[in-house]
Parts: C-alpha cells; sequence; structure tokens
C-alpha cells in the first residue's frame, strides 16, 4: 500500500490496519511520523494494539503516566 492511500484515514484507522497486516510498517511509520520502528511498536503497544507478529505487552499504570505527562494534545483542526 502507497502512502498515498492512507490519506484521509485516522489515526486509529492507520493502526488497525497495521494490526491486521494490511499496510506495511514503513508507510505506518511514515504516516504517524516516527523514526523507528521501537516508536512504531511503542505507539501500537500504549493504543492497546499488537504489531503483527508479536505477543501483548504489558503496559503498566505508570508508563501511560509517564506518557501522559510528556504528551501534547493535538491542535484542534
Amino acid at each position: 500500500m502507497w502512502n498515498d492511500d492512507l490519506d484521509g484515514l485516522s489515526f486509529a484507522d492507520v493502526l488497525e490496519r497495521l494490526e491486521a497486516g494490511k499496510i506495511g510498517h514503513t508507510a505506518a511509520m511514515d504516516w504517524i511520523g516516527v523514526k523507528t520502528y521501537d516508536e512504531l511498536v511503542r505507539v501500537m503497544h500504549f493504543n492497546g494494539r499488537t504489531m503483527p507478529g508479536h505477543q501483548p505487552m504489558i503496559v503498566t499504570k505508570e508508563t501511560f503516566e509517564l506518557l501522559r505527562s510528556i504528551s501534547r494534545p493535538l491542535p484542534k483542526p
């Protein structure tokens, strides 16, 4: 799938397609804006998704709190 095919999709749509194996890692990384595979894995797990071929990762309450404290909400369109 080309990155152009992801235009108009929501963040959740992209994660869902990656989890289902319908798009590749590179396309998802480009669309999300992460630079490393490790970052992509973390994004997937933080959002309750599992990478194709991976096992579920336990995300602790402390990890969620840390991510919320360092994240900023997206600007309203």
